[in-house]
């Protein structure tokens, strides 16, 4: 086996690891209600760059996106869950929140799918238990149906410091990784 087969494998493999960003809550098929708090929550990679993010609710049989909130803090200091309080959101069992940078369009991951019930209605999830709120995390209420028109719910101060860390190598770390294994990639298609 030629190394130059072998050589961007470490490479792809470092830069997944620099990029992990996953929604642990809410679970797959897990149930929202109306008139309750409910918690989203998140892992996260530490070298990935990503300072903020904005977090966007929608569904997949209608259009239009319910913006939840703006430059949602993601640095080491932070908590890593935001608390949501529903009010008269539409009951459908098709809901999914997406984790993007609104501003340059970039996408940083989904959630799976999860119900949103009536206020009246009792949760009769089967996926494990509710998470409870989380005391540290701020708590942003949404309310009704999609509106292109309205902005988001709630806009975080933005990050401080969130400049210095593009200029700090281990920022740049996941970005040269990949640059190094596309390189590496091509050159392997040639020789």
């Amino acid at each position: 086996m030629r190394l130059s087969k072998v050589l961007p494998i470490p490479l792809v493999v470092a830069t997944a690891a620099s990029a992990y960003f996953v929604i642990t809550a809410p679970a797959e098929n897990a149930q929202w209600r109306n008139g309750a708090v409910n918690v989203i929550s998140w892992e996260k990679g530490v070298l990935d760059g990503v300072d903020s993010f904005d977090v966007e609710m929608t569904r997949l049989s209608e259009d239009g996106l319910t913006y939840i909130a703006s430059t949602v803090p993601a640095d080491k200091a932070s908590p890593s869950s935001l608390n949501v309080y529903l009010e008269d959101i539409p009951a459908a069992d098709d809901y999914f929140l997406l984790f993007l940078n609104s501003t340059h369009g970039v996408m940083y991951t989904t959630s799976p799918r999860f119900s949103v019930l009536n206020s009246s209605s009792t949760a009769t999830s089967t996926s494990g238990s509710t998470p409870t709120p989380d005391s540290a995390a701020a708590t942003v209420t949404v309310s009704g149906s999609p509106n292109p028109t309205q902005g988001f719910v709630t806009t975080f101060p933005a990050v401080s410091g969130a400049l210095p860390a593009l200029v700090e190598w281990r920022a740049l770390m996941g970005m040269g990784a990949a640059l190094v294994a596309g390189l590496g990639g091509a050159l392997c298609v040639f020789f």
